[in-house]
């Protein structure tokens, strides 16, 4: 996949999980659950800027409509039985995608060769790193006080 694709995808990925934490603040009334949704909704959205950075420091402009949020292949559409499930579990697969991000900004910023925009995409990288070790605390909480959680199996749709 060409590199301004690859940008293009992960921009819309940002946009998604901007999105979903936002709602999953929305749906915690754990105020230290809904402040740490809250900073990765706002971390996802300045990625997004970021990479759109990186793109316009590349040499490439992408129209408007073409920033969508993009669901990550790896998420599963579920059904819960309630918001403590819902949370835990979208939270708990949101762990697979912090890490799939750190490992492509990793990849993508060997690929430039311009020396900003490989900064950027190291900066995120490494605060990919803050976002998993927060989200994986919070997952970790959310186990602590609902005992038994982790064990529930959420249903396929």
């Amino acid at each position: 996949m060409s590199l301004l694709k690859e940008l293009a995808e992960w921009i819309g990925m940002e946009l998604y999980c901007r999105d979903a934490y936002s709602r999953l603040a929305s749906q915690t009334d754990n105020p230290y659950a809904q402040g740490v949704f809250r900073w990765l909704s706002e971390a996802c959205g300045h990625h997004a800027n970021y990479l759109k950075k990186t793109l316009e420091l590349l040499g490439w402009q992408l129209p408007k409509e073409l920033y969508k949020p993009k669901k990550p292949s790896r998420l599963q559409l579920r059904q819960f039985k309630c918001d403590v499930e819902e949370v835990y579990w979208t939270a708990k697969e949101h762990l697979a995608v912090e890490q799939e991000m750190r490992e492509v900004y990793r990849k993508l910023s060997a690929r430039v060769d311009n020396e900003k925009a490989r900064e950027i995409l190291n900066q995120i990288a490494r605060e990919e790193d803050d976002h998993y070790r927060e989200l994986s605390l919070l997952v970790q909480v959310f186990e602590q006080t609902y005992e038994g959680l982790a064990e529930i199996e959420a249903s396929g749709v």
